[in-house]
């Protein structure tokens, strides 16, 4: 017998022994890996009890809570939880099977589309899971199990969604239980959930402005629901900016409690672009300046440099041990930037001035990352990744720039920034066959949005990783998407997640279609589809796409508007007309890597950007208010209890960017005014700040139930700060306007 079958057979009788503790007919289960076929329908009624086989870790054992909690919302009856069968022989009963997972190989080797079955594969492979009834002498037993830990843990939440009908948004989307009778379950009941094609599956909360209040509301069971949404989603893995808390008042190696947290609910801990191994320079240098006051060095902090870098060396050497004695589950991070999120050369003192050079230090600075993990770990081949972001982007297309060559190291490549398709340096490259490949993409981005509302798209989301997909034959290892503040992106988000788990069958209008009639209404869900698609297609794209057949490349998302508006009424107030008023934005330096801001090209017979901006603000104003008028309508068909769901997540993102596109066409308006016409001018404005305020009443009018004070919170879009501007341009206006009258006689 070889060594793999000698493996095989311990783990399948050291299942058999948890298993037997059960019945006979259970242990049969595992160790033969045969199930009796159920012999008639089986009803449970309110009340029925929950056996769990062996210990359950604590990410499990959250999830069984869940469950449990789940079962009497449903059946209106709580559920005891049992762990000795004798007590509930003869009854049916629910079966979590918390036993080890046997198998070690990786889910993304799997087969993506293999047919799977509980009598075929025993045990799971990681995080594949299902559930199937089963006959035993003991009475009707529905089993729950899963490849791992989290395959368990998918299991749990997979009956409650297909059995109860608890929806994975439940906490999102205001859903309200349904109560039911009894369940039962047919004769030869099996459901089964394959492993996922993308092995590790990342989410990113980013900018959280809304966020981050909200979840420190609600006692804790706001932060509790964000996780169990992303575990309902089938997300793995969960991206942080550090791993390590280095605050005065902490030990020494005290993990971040973000990472903790995340880690305690059972997901892979990752990090940001600009965390090497987990550990943050900061813009100010504040997180190098405490790790050095934490070693005793506050009088002594070393100055940062690539030509000296062993302060470095020991300042990530110190994040990895962190992380490693809180037992994170990691795939590491390694990069090299500056503080913050700007390119290194801009914080360290002795960078060299050309690219080329800049391009070696970053890959030498990767390769002794890479040293520093495999060592602390001891483990010589890690999952590690490097994330081609920004300028990391530039120099890979220019062909500066190449990652060590560490087969366990997924190069990461990542939408284009401001507006999110697939960037240069992937579409000029083919990547070798057994390389590991990932990708980043944006729901959500810092500078243009979307922030408000959605804006990319379920489509534009598949396409994306189309074309990562198409780099080699080998399924993509890794993805992590910018959930933003998270709410504004739920659809996304589901969308993205069962696109990850079953990649090659996906379709984006089947996938809404389906969202749709689990959210709103089946009757209703085709026209809701469509009215969604009608939402997505309704945004102005300001750019002509140079990307053949990639629909929707360039979008003019929710925070352009406002920084638009921002250097419109700059320009007024200093009473100076240009054809181009938005060129020259801050954020259009070419040093700090920006690929431009606005990206607003006038087309024939635009005069310029401020023709464009007419144009395509009144072309997308128009869409997205027959958008609002048949959601309107659509809305008195679907069921009351899903009207406010629809509102927030359709409805209002129509009508918030309808006024958008009018507070930015009556803005440009204004500007195209001569100087001379002050009253023309103020009337524009005021029609301008009153669509603003309109936008921002929308808003707030979904602002309930869990969600209350959500957008109180705004730091972003900066509406109140703008409807300021809006005040003293009408203002400074006025007093202009009074300046040119001719003094009474």
């Amino acid at each position: 017998m070889t060594a793999t079958a000698l493996l095989a057979r311990a783990v399948l009788l050291a299942r058999a022994a948890l298993l037997a503790r059960v019945s006979a007919a259970l242990f049969a289960v595992a160790s033969a890996a045969l199930l009796a076929p159920a012999r008639a329908d089986v009803t449970f009624a309110p009340g029925v009890p929950v056996l769990v086989v062996g210990t359950p870790g604590g990410a499990e054992q959250t999830a069984l809570n869940h469950l449990v909690r789940d079962l009497k919302k449903v059946l209106g009856r709580a559920s005891p939880v049992v762990t000795d069968a004798k007590k509930i022989a003869g009854q049916p009963a629910i079966v979590i099977l918390a036993a080890p997972a046997a198998s070690a190989t990786p889910a993304a080797s799997a087969p993506p589309d293999q047919p799977f079955s509980l009598s075929a594969l025993q045990p799971f492979p990681p995080e594949s899971h299902g559930m199937r009834l089963v006959q035993t002498a003991d009475g009707p037993r529905l089993v729950l199990e899963g490849g791992g830990a989290r395959g368990l843990i998918y299991a749990m939440y997979a009956f409650t969604e297909e059995c109860l009908g608890v929806p994975p948004l439940w906490y999102w989307s205001n859903w309200q239980p349904q109560p039911k009778k009894h369940l039962v379950f047919p004769d030869g009941f099996e459901r089964i959930h394959p492993p996922p094609c993308v092995r590790w599956r990342a989410w990113f909360n980013n900018d959280q402005d809304f966020l981050s209040p909200w979840k420190q509301a609600g006692g804790g069971a706001n932060a509790e629901a964000m996780f169990e949404t992303i575990l309902r989603l089938k997300y793995n893995t969960y991206e942080v900016e550090t791993v390590a808390n280095l605050s005065k008042s902490s030990p020494a190696y005290a993990p971040n409690s973000e990472a903790l947290a995340a880690h305690k609910h059972g997901l892979v801990i990752t990090t940001h672009h600009h965390s090497p191994l987990g550990s943050r320079l900061g813009r100010r240098l504040e997180h190098w300046n405490q790790f050095w006051t934490k070693m005793g060095r506050a009088t002594d902090i070393p100055a940062l440099s690539v030509k000296q870098p062993a302060p470095l060396h020991e300042f990530w050497r110190y994040h990895v041990e962190t992380a490693v004695r809180a037992g994170f589950e990691c795939v590491w991070t390694i990069t090299f930037r500056g503080g913050g999120d700007i390119p290194f050369w801009q914080t360290f003192p002795d960078a060299p001035p050309d690219m080329p050079a800049r391009a070696r230090v970053i890959g030498e600075m990767l390769a002794k990352q890479a040293a520093i993990v495999k060592d602390v770990t001891g483990n010589p081949a890690p999952p590690m990744r490097t994330t081609l972001y920004n300028e990391n982007s530039d120099l890979f297309a220019a062909g500066l720039l190449r990652p060590p060559a560490e087969p366990t190291l997924i190069w990461n490549f990542v939408a284009a920034r401001r507006d999110h398709f697939p960037a240069a340096d992937v579409r000029g490259f083919k990547a070798p066959p057994d390389l590991p490949v990932g990708y980043y993409l944006n729901f959500q981005f810092t500078s243009t949005g979307s922030h408000l509302v959605a804006a990319e798209g379920p489509w534009k989301m598949a396409a994306n990783y189309r074309v990562l997909d198409a780099l080699n034959a080998r399924p993509l290892a890794f993805t992590v998407v910018n959930a933003g503040n998270i709410r504004e992106h739920v659809m996304e988000l589901s969308a993205n997640a069962a696109m990850m788990w079953r990649f090659a069958g996906f379709d984006a209008d089947a996938f809404l279609e389906k969202f749709c009639a689990l959210y709103f209404d089946p009757a209703c869900a085709p026209e809701t589809a469509r009215l969604y698609r009608d939402y997505y297609y309704a945004y102005w794209l300001q750019k002509k796409a140079d990307i053949p057949g990639f629909e929707r490349q360039y979008i003019f998302q929710d925070q352009r508007y406002a920084r638009a508006a921002e250097m419109l009424l700059k320009a007024l107030d200093g009473d100076t007309r240009t054809p181009n008023p938005l060129d020259g934005h801050p954020m259009d330096n070419p040093n700090t890597g920006s690929v431009g801001y606005f990206r607003v090209e006038p087309e024939a017979g635009d005069n310029g950007q401020i023709g464009a901006l007419l144009r395509g603000t009144a072309q997308s104003a128009a869409a997205f208010a027959k958008v609002a008028e048949n959601a309107g309508r659509l809305r008195a068909e679907i069921p009351e209890r899903n009207r406010w769901f629809f509102d927030q997540n359709l409805r209002v993102p129509a009508l918030v960017m309808e006024r958008l596109n009018i507070m930015l066409h009556e803005t440009s308006a204004a500007y195209a005014q001569p100087v001379s016409e002050r009253t023309k001018i103020r009337a524009h404005l005021a029609a301008a700040r009153a669509a603003l305020a309109g936008a921002r009443d929308f808003l707030r009018a979904t602002d309930t139930g869990v969600f209350t004070h959500w957008h109180e919170s705004d730091e972003k879009f900066k509406i109140n700060k703008l409807l300021q501007s809006f005040d003293a341009a009408i203002a400074n206006q006025a007093v202009r306007t009074n300046a040119l009258k001719p003094l009474a006689k």
